[in-house]
């Protein structure tokens, strides 16, 4: 198998990734906001989807708080003006006063929107306890 170099689209959906990443950290819901398309879903490992009206709100509320959301062994899928990322993310988080950590293979599919590159949808699938 080769590698292929990264794209520039890939790299700017990487960077906005991350910018994704830290506003969950921080609950920030005004900058995740602006990085979710407009029927932007989230799937949870727990096989719960959130709309992107409850999504947000939970960071709102404080009802959804992540210590740790970190992603790794990414792989990119470049379609015109799609990008599919599938990797690993580990998570810390409190949810509605209960602890949890877990590692969840996970797919992200963004969309390019008015010159912006917007997240559609996160789905994420626990990993298998070793």
């Amino acid at each position: 198998m080769t590698t292929q170099p990264a794209s520039d689209a890939q790299r700017e959906v990487r960077a906005h990734a991350q910018r994704w990443l830290e506003a969950t950290m921080r609950a920030d819901a005004d900058a995740l906001d602006a990085l979710l398309s407009p029927d932007y879903t989230y799937q949870h490992t727990s096989g719960n989807l959130d709309a992107r009206d409850v999504w947000l709100e939970s960071f709102r509320t404080g009802g959804r708080i992540y210590q740790v959301y970190a992603i790794h062994d990414e792989q990119f899928r470049h379609y015109p003006g799609v990008i599919v990322m599938t990797g690993k993310s580990h998570q810390e988080m409190n949810t509605g006063g209960n602890q949890r950590e877990l590692n969840a293979h996970f797919t992200s599919i963004w969309v390019q929107q008015d010159g912006e590159w917007k997240l559609a949808l996160w789905h994420a699938t626990r990993q298998a306890e070793a």
